[in-house]
């Protein structure tokens, strides 16, 4: 089997577990029966909410961490004049019509906010959510590429 065909057929493993991954990463019942801590708290009512956020406050009881029967959310809101509303909570306390809790980022339709989702305990405090599983698989791919090429060059 030469160089290409094995590349090739690493590359289609990798796509394959890397979907594998991302649908049950984005199952909507994957989550539904765990109970996590999510943290809880408005900009709007508590400054301390906004970014970066110190997760100390809620280690030692500043700010509240609450049991969560969905997965946890971060909503950040950006309004014209530059300032933004943080809202940490748990998905049930949403009043989601369109959107499901599905385990990503959701940029808001005028592009002046975003929502996410996460499902490990009081994740919402974190200043940025990402999806780490794609970002591995995607240098994965990179340095697969690389690498074939390089052999090609050999």
């Amino acid at each position: 089997m030469n160089c290409t065909a094995k590349f090739l057929l690493i590359l289609v493993q990798l796509v394959y577990a890397g979907l594998s991954m991302s649908s049950f990463a984005s199952d909507p019942d994957h989550c539904k029966d765990q109970n996590m801590d999510c943290v809880e708290c408005d900009s709007l009512y508590d400054s301390r909410c906004r970014d970066p956020f110190d997760v100390s406050l809620v280690k030692r009881g500043l700010v509240p961490s609450v049991r969560c029967g969905g997965v946890c959310s971060k909503w950040v809101h950006r309004y014209a004049d530059g300032s933004s509303r943080v809202r940490r909570t748990c998905s049930k306390n949403l009043r989601l019509k369109k959107v499901s809790p599905y385990l990503v980022c959701i940029d808001e339709s005028r592009r002046n906010g975003q929502l996410c989702f996460c499902d490990k305990r009081n994740c919402n405090a974190a200043v940025a959510l990402k999806a780490a599983g794609f970002s591995s698989a995607v240098v994965s791919v990179m340095l697969l590429l690389l690498w074939s090429i390089r052999l090609e060059l050999l």
